[in-house]
């Protein structure tokens, strides 16, 4: 009982030394990189509407087929091209008579401006006016936002670097790093400066369609890291 006591004795007596043991001295310090990428990777949404030209019914097949060809001469993978929804709306086509049109949505993805130029350019041509850009993104997004990190946490480590030398001490290890919250886009829109509502997220200049430039907001990409280092 009495050796229970001691070694009860010498924890408690342990624990409460181990409390009152000087800190040792840090700094505190946030890095902070930032860096801003132009989209190369743009997401539509296309809705295909069946009518009828001089008494004859454009149909969703012909339609479509016709998105395809253009997505092939301009070099864009047909994969990139999903159905997403098919309706059926019921119109007059005369005084007493109606019929059933057929209405598809589709998703796109365009790798680059250029390509996105020729289709808008193409579009007019086919009498597409339905279309949306959803998003616009970078393709190698992850591996951007890796090398911010590290240019965010090397930044930490020069500042507290210069921070201490002026007071004539140096950086030790790190005790806590914290990648703190910042609000990136994952995607960007734009502004598409045109009487053409449909295309409201895209900006374009120049006189003359075909000699129109498509441009897009940059995404800027911001880290901020925080790190607790031990002065030596």
């Amino acid at each position: 009982m009495k050796n229970f006591k001691l070694i009860f004795f010498l924890l408690f007596t342990s624990a409460i030394l181990a409390q009152y043991q000087p800190q040792k001295p840090y700094i505190e310090v946030t890095g902070t990189a930032e860096i801003e990428i132009v989209p190369d990777e743009i997401y539509l949404d296309i809705t295909l509407k069946e009518r009828t030209e001089k008494g004859k019914k454009i149909t969703l097949d012909v339609l479509e087929n016709q998105l395809k060809t253009v997505l092939r001469n301009i070099g864009i993978p047909e994969k990139n091209l999903s159905i997403s929804d098919v309706n059926a709306v019921l119109a007059k086509t005369g005084w007493w008579s109606e019929e059933i049109f057929s209405v598809a949505n589709y998703s796109l993805k365009v790798s680059g401006a250029n390509n996105l130029k020729q289709l808008f350019e193409n579009f007019k041509k086919l009498e597409i006016s339905d279309v949306n850009i959803t998003k616009a993104t970078h393709s190698n997004l992850v591996n951007i936002k890796k090398k911010n990190r590290i240019k965010a946490i090397k930044a930490a480590k020069e500042k507290a670097d210069y921070l201490l030398i002026a007071i004539g001490e140096q950086t030790g290890k790190p005790i806590i790093i914290n990648e703190l919250a910042n609000n990136n886009q994952t995607f960007v829109n734009a502004n598409y400066l045109n009487n053409n509502e449909n295309y409201s997220m895209m900006k374009v200049r120049g006189s003359g369609f075909k000699d129109e430039t498509v441009e897009f907001k940059t995404i800027k990409i911001t880290s901020s890291i925080y790190v607790k280092f031990e002065i030596k």
